[in-house]
């Protein structure tokens, strides 16, 4: 595993701002799925609660990037189809989205979770095509959804957050320093709470609180956290996701760790056009063109 949070610093990193905690929706549905016949009907109606939840679900299973050869036309047959702790994943990452967005549609909100939902798609694209397990590409979309959602406590404070960080970065200055600096807290830190107090793996935990610390991460003993972090970074560089966030045409870590990163995976920086070229028929769009 990568090394341990540092948890006396937890409390300093998290002055001013508040954990969302788990939506009571979640809380019901992994109870169905704790008990020793779940009841997908319920589960199906404990999503349907929510209109826009149960519809952006439905939007992402019908998506190219499952490749379902029929439309799935409810909750209940998604879960069936799919199975209800995929559905279940798809679930929490719309709801982080839902959560933390609270009805803002300001210019920057709108580019992140737009890029979040890119990045994800890629990520499980990328997984499968590397023919990685169905959890790890679960895990990927998971993933995708969450690595930036500390971005969004800060921003919710810090309405020159994109101002700032544009300079800092600029001037060659890290994420996590960058983010010290000015708010005291970083993104890292506060998306690893926010995932933690949610439920999601340990592995995906921990990859969050380092994926803007590549040195750390890549030398974790588990292959689970490096591929996941590899499957991100190779996601963020063809989506250009700090080009999408901060318009910039810049992406250090991946300049610096792109060759220890493609390692993990086994593959060549020769081989991305003919990645990218993949992404294209599955309609994701990359800095590659076509």
């Amino acid at each position: 595993m990568a090394q341990a949070i540092d948890m006396s610093a937890i409390e300093q990193a998290l002055n001013g701002f508040t954990i969302p905690p788990q939506p009571e929706i979640l809380q019901h549905i992994q109870q169905q799925l704790d008990a020793p016949e779940p009841n997908i009907k319920r589960i199906a109606t404990l999503i349907n609660l929510d209109i826009g939840i149960a519809g952006f679900t439905l939007k992402v299973v019908n998506s190219a990037f499952f490749g379902l050869r029929q439309k799935i036309t409810s909750v209940e047959h998604a879960c069936k189809f799919l199975g209800v702790s995929r559905v279940l994943k798809l679930v929490r990452s719309v709801l982080i989205r839902f959560t933390l967005s609270d009805g803002k549609d300001d210019k920057f909100s709108l580019k992140l979770w737009a890029t979040a939902l890119q990045t994800g798609n890629t990520a499980m694209t990328l997984a499968k095509h590397f023919n990685f397990s169905q959890a790890i590409q679960d895990d990927c979309y998971s993933l995708g959804l969450f690595h930036n959602a500390g971005i969004a406590l800060i921003q919710q404070q810090a309405a020159n957050y994109e101002q700032l960080m544009q300079q800092g970065l600029v001037a060659q200055y890290g994420y996590s320093e960058i983010e010290e600096q000015h708010f005291h807290t970083c993104h890292e830190v506060l998306g690893y709470l926010i995932a933690e107090s949610w439920g999601l793996t340990t592995e995906l935990c921990n990859v969050i609180a380092y994926h803007h610390s590549p040195a750390l991460i890549l030398e974790s003993d588990s292959l689970i956290e490096r591929q996941l972090f590899a499957l991100l970074k190779l996601a963020e560089h063809f989506t250009g996701e700090s080009r999408q966030l901060f318009n910039l045409n810049l992406d250090p870590e991946w300049e610096q760790h792109n060759s220890t990163i493609l390692e993990v995976l086994e593959i060549e920086l020769l081989q991305l056009p003919e990645l990218a070229e993949l992404l294209h028929r599955q309609q994701i769009n990359t800095i590659y063109k076509v």
